[in-house]
């Protein structure tokens, strides 16, 4: 694997965590690559990544579930690269989303760049991701499952962290602002 692809995903990994967007071994990220896709393996920690934690499966058939050290994500990841033009997606935790999603069936930024970047990102619940998140994905940048965490598509990997960095932010200033008493939580 080519050196500037494991570059992409340490930097981005590790701002994952410096950040707080993700828990020490939680979270994922994967690229289009070659008509395949690269993905980080299973319980890789994204902010020290090696070059053996990424590793490389078909984008359209099903990963030998045997061999592959993949993502358990592996199979959501093939499915928003077959619905959406994605190159990049991140799987992350971020805490402040997290507690959204738990009362929130949509979460609307008010926050200016949140409001602009992210406009709204949709609430789905875990037994409905693999289904829902692809279609959504389509017009969203961001999906959240409820409890659990987002999913952030992007034309690089780059750009997937901007909109998981600012999903982040968004809800972190929506609690701040309820805790102050000027704003409802949820939007």
């Amino acid at each position: 694997m080519q050196d500037y692809i494991y570059d992409q995903f340490q930097t981005v990994g590790n701002d994952l965590l410096r950040l707080g967007l993700t828990t020490s071994h939680g979270g994922n990220m994967s690229i289009r690559h070659q008509g395949n896709m690269v993905v980080t393996v299973h319980f890789a920690m994204l902010g020290r990544l090696d070059p053996g934690d990424l590793v490389e499966v078909p984008r359209q058939e099903e990963p030998d579930q045997i061999t592959s050290d993949a993502s358990k994500d592996v199979a959501l990841h093939q499915l928003i690269y077959k619905f959406t033009p994605a190159a990049a997606v991140i799987h992350a935790h971020p805490a402040h989303a997290v507690a959204m999603s738990l009362s929130s069936d949509l979460i609307a930024p008010r926050d200016l760049e949140g409001s602009v970047f992210l406009r709204e990102i949709p609430v789905v619940a875990p037994a409905e991701a693999a289904e829902r998140i692809p279609q959504l994905l389509q017009t969203h940048v961001a999906v959240m499952v409820r409890g659990h965490g987002c999913y952030a598509v992007g034309r690089t990997l780059n750009e997937a962290l901007a909109y998981t960095s600012a999903l982040g932010l968004s809800c972190e200033v929506a609690y701040l602002a309820q805790q102050a008493g000027s704003e409802p939580v949820g939007g």
